[in-house]
């Protein structure tokens, strides 16, 4: 590859390599962690002999976070988070789905109903304006968020003492602790990583309630969409 690399450079063209869900090989072992050997590898190619530009894609924070805090890559990599749609992006997004997939305009009431249920997640909103075509937009967002919200039911119905391995510790988190930060989700949208017990984060991020932002240390919900099945599901089971 790197061979190859440098024939590309030579051509005047500078070569991209990029690796998708790569937290995939993360425990994989040969002869050690294979992930250091290949960040070994990477930072060969790039901070040393400039072949290449690489990126590492993967949709699990945890597994970003555990990287991006490796001390051999400190100075060595840039942590770049691929996030939602702000909202003028969002209404923008959904003017263009619109347009394209429906071929009309969509009034302004309809596109922030749109944005305040499930925010500027791409892969909802090509959903919704695709689902448009044959049901109105109140069907699908009232099913939308009902699927959401039970699933939020069902895992803290199912919840009791949860086993969370850290490294090399396992630790135990209790029904109630959990409880306790959605609760506190609920009502600010987002925590700071410091204010919540590494066990819960680490469960909460694993089951993909939570999502974490290593580089500002934030947790949220995974989607808005998520944020208010949450605080529907808290009603429901009269736990707030």
């Amino acid at each position: 590859m790197e061979n190859y690399f440098e024939n590309v450079r030579k051509k005047g063209k500078i070569p991209i390599l990029i690796i998708d869900e790569f937290q995939v090989i993360g425990d994989l072992k040969i002869n050690g962690f294979l992930i250091y050997k290949l960040f070994n590898f990477f930072i060969h190619l790039t901070k040393e002999r400039h072949l290449a530009h690489v990126f590492c894609l993967s949709s699990d924070s945890l597994f970003i976070e555990r990287v991006y805090n490796e001390g051999k890559l400190e100075g060595r990599a840039k942590y770049i988070l691929v996030d939602d749609f702000e909202k003028k992006e969002a209404l923008e997004f959904i003017d263009f789905l619109v347009k394209e997939l429906l071929k009309e305009k969509i009034v302004l009431s309809k596109k922030e109903k749109i944005y305040d249920l499930v925010g500027g997640k791409p892969v909802y909103l090509v959903s919704i304006i695709n689902d448009l075509k044959t049901k109105s937009l109140d069907e699908i967002l009232n099913y939308l968020l009902q699927d959401e919200k039970q699933k939020i039911i069902m895992f803290l119905s199912l919840l009791d003492e949860e086993k969370v391995i850290i490294g090399e510790k396992t630790f135990v988190v209790k029904k109630e602790e959990i409880i306790e930060i959605l609760k506190k989700i609920a009502q600010k949208e987002f925590l700071y990583q410091k204010d919540v017990l590494p066990k819960i984060y680490y469960f909460l991020v694993s089951k993909n309630i939570l999502f974490l932002d290593p580089i500002r240390g934030i947790l949220k919900p995974q989607s808005r969409l998520t944020w208010h099945a949450i605080n529907k599901a808290l009603k429901e089971l009269n736990l707030v």
